[in-house]
């Protein structure tokens, strides 16, 4: 795809649930921005600046990040360190590895027992009257709907959150359900949020 950027796609989907599991209090901090002055120095003088090639550049982050190709034809990308992936079969798992309270992980699976819109609304069933449902774009695709579930931690208890996205896929559905648990230390729950979201948000399909 050119898909659309997390704030467009999952802004109210996926990205929103994280966000309000993180129990909206705290405020969204900036990144630093650091200006350093250039000192003038003559034409002849200037040094040029060299570039990494690009084949160089690409090793870095392959390194930096993983990739997973379902057989299927859609794939994610992950962060290695702190997601391990399991592949089995029409489900393939995204566990989260690193500090934090709880399971978190994402479920992916391919079903052909029912459609999308079907087997969202029987899981917000399931989560009982807390869940909300609505219909937004799918992730890695630029008009293709999407149906999401949500449920939304309560003030007590594990700080379980649940969201589930689906979409209609060849001859079935595709489902994407995220499972996490807040601790209420942001950091430690906001990189959990922000590896699981990162998945989402990198979805593709190869046609």
């Amino acid at each position: 795809m050119k898909k659309q950027k997390l704030e467009t796609v999952v802004s109210f989907g996926l990205a929103f649930a994280l966000a309000a599991a993180l129990l909206v209090g705290c405020g969204e901090v900036s990144p630093e921005t650091v200006t350093i002055e250039e000192t003038m120095v003559p034409q002849a003088e200037s040094v040029p600046e060299l570039e990494a090639p690009a084949a160089e550049v690409e090793a870095d982050m392959a390194v930096e990040q993983g990739v997973y190709e379902d057989a299927n034809g859609w794939s994610v990308k992950y962060d290695p360190e702190v997601i391990t992936v399991n592949n089995g079969g029409p489900i393939s798992t995204f566990v989260y590895t690193g500090e934090s309270a709880g399971t978190n992980m994402i479920t992916a699976s391919y079903n052909v027992d029912s459609d999308a819109k079907t087997a969202i609304d029987e899981l917000a069933k399931e989560w009982g009257s807390a869940a909300q449902t609505h219909e937004s774009v799918f992730p890695g695709t630029e008009d293709v709907t999407g149906y999401w579930a949500m449920l939304l931690p309560s003030s007590e208890g594990s700080g379980l959150y649940e969201t589930a996205i689906a979409r209609d896929y060849m001859d079935g559905y595709l489902l994407f359900e995220v499972t996490g648990h807040n601790c209420g230390d942001d950091s430690i729950d906001i990189p959990v949020s922000d590896a699981l979201a990162g998945i989402i948000d990198s979805i593709e399909f190869k046609n």
